[in-house]
């Protein structure tokens, strides 16, 4: 069979169109992929950053005397093995550590809401604010959470830097031109 003029050139323009379509979907697919897994490093970025400032980096715990612990404070006392005694009836057998919020603080005892109670096998158990009195000899010593500026401000840095470095990396796939994922489109046939 034999192709006049126009017929090959058309043939040759289609062929040309389908292989500058290819690069372009290749291209739109590299650069796609790599702003998808930059997104999901910048989402996991930002998760671990808040996690870490909201959990443990913004609280110290030094110890205080019982009666100097403020009302309303979140405690942390350590039983003493008169505590445990006197305390298996109400919490259970082998209390090492009773976390909780002061209701009352007096001379020689202190009220508690129960938060959480651990023991001294490692095992703990979470409480809805029950409400404990601590004597002065069932307590070994009290730690009172306090807010701590040095380290919230710590953690936000380290945070930030954290999802700058994420971003910074996850981007620059995009435009460094990865050469793996872009093929040189095929020649078109010659007839």
């Amino acid at each position: 069979m034999v192709r006049t003029g126009s017929e090959g050139s058309l043939l040759e323009f289609r062929a040309r169109v389908c292989a500058v379509a290819g690069s372009v979907r290749s291209v739109c697919r590299a650069a796609g992929g790599t702003l998808l897994v930059g997104s999901c490093r910048l989402v996991a970025a930002s998760g671990v950053a808040a996690f870490a400032v909201v959990t443990a980096a913004c609280y110290t715990y030094p110890a205080r005397p019982l009666v100097e612990v403020s009302p309303s404070a979140v405690v942390s006392a350590q039983i003493s093995d008169v505590g445990r005694v006197a305390l298996a009836e109400p919490l259970g057998a082998g209390v090492a550590r009773v976390d909780g919020q002061v209701v009352q603080n007096g001379d020689s005892a202190i009220r508690l809401m129960v938060r959480e109670v651990r023991f001294v096998n490692g095992l703990s158990n979470k409480w809805e604010g029950q409400e404990l009195t601590l004597r002065l000899l069932d307590v070994t010593s009290v730690s009172q959470r306090t807010f701590s500026t040095q380290r919230t401000v710590m953690a936000a840095v380290i945070g930030v830097l954290g999802v700058a470095v994420l971003l910074t990396t996850g981007f620059t796939g995009l435009f460094s031109g990865e050469g793996s994922r872009d093929k040189p489109p095929e020649p078109p046939p010659e007839s």
